[in-house]
């Protein structure tokens, strides 16, 4: 019977920190830092009300932070307070540089 090497993690060790590192990773890849979210949040109210935006989608479909489709959706809300939500609730989901992307949208 083979003894197991004293360095080894328990398979359950090494499962929960593999899934921990993929969590990290997919975050890196796919979802936006829970700061720049946090931020999104806090003014969510400020900014669907203000936001003006045909050259703000513009820019982010430049940078690629939202596709064709994804414009045409969000234009397809009545209503630009409507729209500005719709935008809001997407960036989120659009990767690691959505929000820098979107800051340098406001101030272009």
């Amino acid at each position: 019977m083979a003894t197991p090497i004293a360095s080894s993690r328990p398979a359950f060790q090494q499962k929960d920190l593999m899934t921990a590192d993929r969590g990290r990773r997919m975050l890196g890849v796919c979802g936006m830092h829970p700061d720049h979210q946090e931020a999104l949040k806090k003014n969510r109210v400020v900014l669907a009300k203000q936001l003006l935006l045909g050259e703000l989608l513009e820019h982010l479909l430049e940078k690629d932070i939202i596709t064709l489709e994804m414009r045409e959706h969000i234009q397809a809300k009545v209503g630009s307070f409507s729209q500005n939500v719709e935008l809001l609730n997407l960036l989120p989901k659009r990767g690691p540089q959505a929000f820098d992307a979107f800051c340098d949208a406001l101030h272009a």
